[in-house]
């Protein structure tokens, strides 16, 4: 599938990401913070990170994107024909995410491996 250059429909960028990141890092903060953990407390950072891919699995996989895509105005698709990812690719993707150096590498089109190798696409929604 080919993708415009620009606007709805064409590959997130880099800022968009990040800025999606920064907000559902911060929504993970809030998570481990009303479980009870505190900064400094042992296992916080853990709770942190585990409740950030437990939010990328559970939007992505009932919604197609998370609250930070939602605000940033991305949207993670099917890359062959634009349709909501199925729960095993999105499963795939969290894992992938999970070991952060795929989400740095991306290709011609912007799209990092963990989206190239599960078949997904992140993409602008304005």
């Amino acid at each position: 599938m080919t993708y415009p250059e620009a606007g709805a429909g064409s590959v997130a960028g880099f800022g968009s990401r990040l800025l999606a990141f920064f907000i559902d890092g911060a929504l993970s903060v809030l998570v481990a913070v009303l479980a009870g953990f505190r900064p400094g407390h042992r296992g916080y950072g853990l709770v942190v990170y585990l409740a950030f891919l437990a939010i990328e699995l559970l939007f992505l996989t009932v919604a197609g994107q998370t609250p930070g895509m939602r605000a940033a105005g991305v949207v993670v698709v099917r890359a062959n024909d634009g349709g909501k990812p199925r729960f095993h690719w999105v499963l795939a993707r969290t894992v992938l995410l999970a070991a952060l150096v795929p989400a740095l590498i991306p290709d011609a089109s912007g799209r990092p491996l963990h989206d190239r190798a599960t078949g997904l696409a992140m993409l602008r929604t304005r």
